[in-house]
């Protein structure tokens, strides 16, 4: 057969959670604002049937306020799990469609399949297909009760036709169609006229701050020039120095640019008819979609339309007291400005065979070469003094698995990688002969060159092949970390490190070979800064951390999602802004914090779905103006704070439920 049909008569819910049945593969769930879920126990049916076929397809459909975010759930003997979440747009149907391959843990995110949002994995290393013992759907947390209706439920051999209605969804401008807000656009006159007086306003206005220096620096501390930035420890907390010598705590802005492009393919069902791809809107067709944001200042500044954007988002970073030109900001903007910048460097090292994820064959003489390429992308730099630093990568995919036993992995693999040769001869050099391995961790090798040989085995309770794993599993992410370090100081010995922006630091593993950075950076999706975390970092690594991502979105203007995390307003997002810079500059290891991001998400997701409101411009480039009121007010008082003159910001607002992937 190429479709088996999962019986909604075998579904079993949760306390919170109601289920109707509505066909022989469809329900109606209804859950409570805590979430809910409804699930299938597999042990009725052939065990085959997860291999048997290749996708996991449903139709969903709801008419709630935001995007519904849908939870996968699978479950094998071993009690290892794997979720993937999938964004699902209101007042449309969604053909969902999951790949059991995704099972292998191989991806983080997942190829978009038409009229879906984003789509991410989460959980353990992998599931076995061969032994799925669980199937579970539910929903997150949210400010209301959810209802969905579920249609089609089954397993299916091949990829389904994707065939939708016509419903169009945002206006010309690309605005959410069919709500209102305050802020919202009603014609391209109102544009004109609100961006017009704008860009004429900052021709006019100065937007220096006395106290800071050319480079941004506060000039009231000043630690001496040398031409370039730098970091110093003043006796009680770290500091940027900037190439005047005066002290710097850097506020970024991520992502300076015109827009968010929009994905168009897959979701042209929503779209509205889009202008021609050669004519006067040529500039909004880039190479992932299309930006409404730019087809709105076309509209406006017609063929000047780069320049005028450029002056205007110079004179508003100034205004605003942004002293930094965060992650992934345009190349051309960068060129114009004043404003000190960091680079993201791109194409971090591979290896034609991977370990997991992203993580390399490090050992490889692959992987070093590849380092020594990648690290040459900063030479034509060097030399310019308004760069602080290089990120070498952001969120590398491997760690986001905090259980990850990186040797466990090498090993089960049929690959004879290079790391895993170095492995071997490490346990060689160790244990001498085979029998004194097998005694110490319980196996039955005949010999070492049976560790080349893939093998599933359940090593977890063994003291010394933990010990041994978990050793290795330093050398290697210290591997991974000092040979491209080593080569980018070497190409560029005038700018900084600033590390790899990890998404988070699930264990200690994760700090090996770090001091070869020269600012630890970890992005960090809470309300405030973990200061016990930046403590034990800086005085571990004895380097200072800084915060390359966070962000606040809020639930009252036009977009479906707020993000990772969430407020009731935008009032609210400006008090989350405050509370959080605040209390970062009040941490001594910690020296600065970027925003992500200047625009909003456009309403139909970015090339991988992302969707957010959590932008400080809107898609008519206009400012959330209480967001950057607040903003303005904490860049005017954090030195003072830095410094201990002033209390930081004490409470903050209350979280509502986000609606992010």
């Amino acid at each position: 057969m190429a479709t088996f049909d999962l019986p909604a008569a075998a579904f079993r819910c949760s306390a919170d959670t109601l289920i109707e049945i509505t066909g022989v593969n469809g329900f109606r769930m209804k859950t409570s604002p805590q979430g809910g879920s409804v699930h299938l126990d597999t042990g009725n049916y052939d065990q085959n049937l997860w291999t048997d076929y290749e996708y996991v397809v449903a139709d969903v459909y709801h008419e709630s306020h935001d995007v519904l975010v849908l939870l996968f759930t699978f479950h094998d003997e071993a009690n290892r799990s794997l979720t993937v979440h999938l964004g699902t747009l209101p007042r449309v149907t969604t053909r969902i469609c999951v790949p059991l391959t995704a099972l292998r843990g191989e991806k983080l995110f997942l190829d978009r399949f038409p009229g879906v949002m984003q789509t991410v994995i989460r959980g353990d290393v992998y599931v076995d297909r061969n032994s799925i013992t669980r199937f579970d759907i539910s929903t997150i947390p949210s400010v209301v009760s959810r209802s969905l209706e579920i249609s089609g439920l089954s397993l299916r051999r091949s990829v389904p036709q994707f065939q939708y209605e016509s419903t169009p969804y945002i206006d010309e401008l690309g605005q959410l169609a069919g709500k209102e807000w305050k802020g919202k656009m009603h014609s391209t006159e109102e544009l004109d006229h609100a961006l017009r007086e704008e860009w004429q306003l900052s021709r006019e206005a100065v937007t220096g701050w006395p106290d800071r220096g050319r480079y941004g620096g506060w000039k009231q501390l000043s630690f001496g020039s040398s031409g370039f930035f730098r970091t110093e420890h003043d006796g009680n907390r770290w500091w940027f120095v900037d190439p005047e010598g005066y002290a710097l705590f850097s506020t970024g802005m991520d992502c300076i640019h015109p827009s968010d492009n929009m994905r168009v393919t897959g979701m042209e069902h929503l779209i509205p008819p889009l202008p021609d791809k050669h004519g006067a809107y040529r500039d909004a067709w880039q190479q992932e979609g299309y930006s409404f944001a730019i087809a709105n200042l076309i509209r406006v500044f017609v063929e000047e339309w780069r320049e005028k954007w450029a002056e205007l988002t110079e004179h508003r970073m100034k205004a605003w007291g942004i002293n930094t030109i965060g992650n992934w900001s345009s190349a051309d903007y960068i060129r114009q400005s004043e404003l000190p910048y960091v680079y993201p460097m791109d194409g971090f090292p591979v290896t034609a065979e991977t370990i997991f994820r992203d993580f390399p064959d490090v050992f490889s003489p692959e992987y070093d070469l590849a380092a020594q390429v990648f690290s040459e992308q900063l030479i034509p730099m060097r030399s310019d003094p308004r760069m602080i630093g290089y990120f070498m990568r952001n969120e590398p995919h491997w760690a986001f698995v905090d259980v990850l036993n990186i040797s466990e992995q090498m090993l089960q693999s049929p690959v004879r990688f290079a790391s895993k040769v170095h492995f071997v001869e490490r346990l060689i050099q160790k244990y001498e002969t085979i029998d004194s391995l097998n005694a110490a961790w319980a196996s039955e090798y005949e010999q070492f060159e049976d560790l080349y040989e893939a093998r599933s085995s359940d090593w977890s309770d063994n003291l010394s092949r933990i010990e041994d794993f978990a050793a290795f599993n330093r050398v290697l992410i210290r591997r991974y970390v000092e040979v491209p370090a080593r080569y980018c100081k070497q190409a560029d010995p005038n700018h900084l490190n600033l590390g790899m922006r990890y998404a988070w630091v699930g264990s200690d593993d994760v700090l090996e070979g770090c001091e070869a950075f020269d600012v630890f950076s970890v992005n960090c999706y809470q309300f405030e800064p973990d200061r016990e975390l930046v403590r034990h970092i800086s005085d571990r690594l004895k380097r200072p951390v800084m915060i390359g991502e966070f962000h606040f979105g809020a639930a009252d203007v036009g977009m479906l999602a707020c993000g990772i995390r969430a407020v009731a307003s935008q009032e609210d997002r400006g008090w989350a802004y405050r509370y959080f810079v605040e209390q970062a500059a009040s941490i001594p290891g910690l020296i600065g914090v970027h925003y992500f991001q200047l625009n909003d998400q456009p309403v139909l997701g970015r090339f991988d779905g992302e969707n957010y409101q959590i932008g400080v411009v809107d898609v008519c480039q206009q400012p959330y103006h209480p967001f950057i009121e607040a903003m303005k007010q904490t860049h005017e008082r954090m030195y003072d704070i830095r410094i201990g003159e002033v209390r930081p910001c004490g409470d903050c607002p209350n979280e509502i439920p986000k609606t992010g992937f």
